[in-house]
C-alpha cells in the first residue's frame, strides 16, 4: 500500500466513524428533547 493509499484509506475510515459519532449524537439529543 503506497502512502497516498494509505492516507485515503485512514481519511475514509475517519469520515466513517466521524459521521457514525454525529448520528450517535444526533440521536442522543432527540432523545433528550423528548
Amino acid at each position: 500500500m503506497s502512502l497516498e493509499e494509505t492516507v485515503e484509506y485512514l481519511s475514509e475510515e475517519l469520515d466513517i466513524e466521524r459521521s457514525e459519532h454525529v448520528r450517535e449524537t444526533g440521536e442522543a439529543v432527540a432523545e433528550l428533547r423528548d
